[in-house]
């Protein structure tokens, strides 16, 4: 009995509580011109004329004041800073695409073939989320090309999100798996497909996912599968994941994909069987890796 990392924590064996892991930014010009200083002074006339009968002594005293009138004149030159601002708008993307958000309540992550079926349990992805035999949520994030209006062609797997939180008990042991995996998100997609009629084979059949969190066993036979006794079990790895066609009802409003396995060795055999349900549908903008 012993502990084994695949593309997930996968399965566990509780007879002989063995385990299965796995992944996955203008200044004033002062001119001052003072203006022309032009002392135009006129001369002081005086006339002295004497007559032989009469003598009359007359000075003509005329006494002109030339102003000097000095204006200050400033040239002000305005300086008119323009900038001309070009507004450029871009919008992201180099295609629009179909984005698809499916949700995977009914989908099972079944573990079986252990020994005397001891470990056998059926996991589904339905509320209450922390029923001892259910998990998730989870989903998946596709995207299509743009098919004269309609999704089709090219599909990406965009990303992946379960948790998994689960206990399978027997006697002597039980073990409770927290894990939370996810892949992606890559705007190109993680791995990729042409819808073909109603079903995408994907290539290549795998998608990288991380898990992350622990597992804890307790009871007396957790060393017999190699899990130490109340000591939670660190995970955090990404391993790939094995995926099958995705089969696509009519208006892609739900898909399934057949029982999978996921791990398989002496002690169990671990798969996952998806259902997915739409529940949110738009358009955004596609990388040049999704466009026509």
């Amino acid at each position: 009995m012993r502990l084994r990392s695949t593309s997930l924590l996968l399965g566990l064996s509780l007879s002989c509580v063995s385990l299965i892991a796995c992944g996955d930014s203008g200044g004033d010009d002062g001119n001052d011109e003072i203006g022309t200083d032009g002392s135009d002074t006129a001369d002081t006339t005086s006339e002295d004329t004497t007559s032989d009968t009469t003598t009359t002594d007359t000075t003509d005293t005329t006494d002109t004041t030339d102003t000097t009138d000095t204006t200050d004149t400033t040239d002000t030159t305005d300086t008119t800073d323009t900038t001309d601002t070009t507004d450029t708008t871009t919008t992201d993307g180099d295609c629009q695409v179909w984005e698809i958000t499916y949700e995977l309540t009914d989908s099972e992550f079944e573990i079986s073939n252990t020994p005397l079926n001891a470990g056998n349990q059926v996991n589904v992805v339905a509320e209450p989320y922390d029923a001892d035999d259910h998990v998730g949520p989870g989903q998946f994030v596709l995207r299509f090309q743009d098919v004269n209006g309609d999704p089709g062609g090219m599909a990406a797997l965009v990303s992946y999100d379960m948790s998994l939180h689960f206990a399978v008990s027997s006697p002597g042991a039980t073990v409770t798996t927290d894990l939370e995996t996810d892949s992606g998100p890559d705007e190109c997609g993680v791995t990729t497909g042409t819808l073909a009629g109603d079903t995408v084979a994907w290539n290549p059949g795998t998608f990288p996912v991380h898990s992350v969190g622990q597992i804890l066993c307790m009871g007396n036979f957790c060393m017999l599968g190699g899990l130490p006794n109340g000591t939670p079990v660190p995970q955090d790895e990404t391993n790939d994941q094995p995926l099958d066609d995705f089969v696509f009802s009519g208006d892609l409003t739900s898909f399934s994909m057949d029982k999978t396995v996921i791990s398989m060795d002496m002690n169990s055999t671990v798969t996952w069987t998806y259902e997915g349900s739409e529940v949110s549908r738009q358009m955004v903008p596609g990388p040049a890796c999704l466009c026509p």
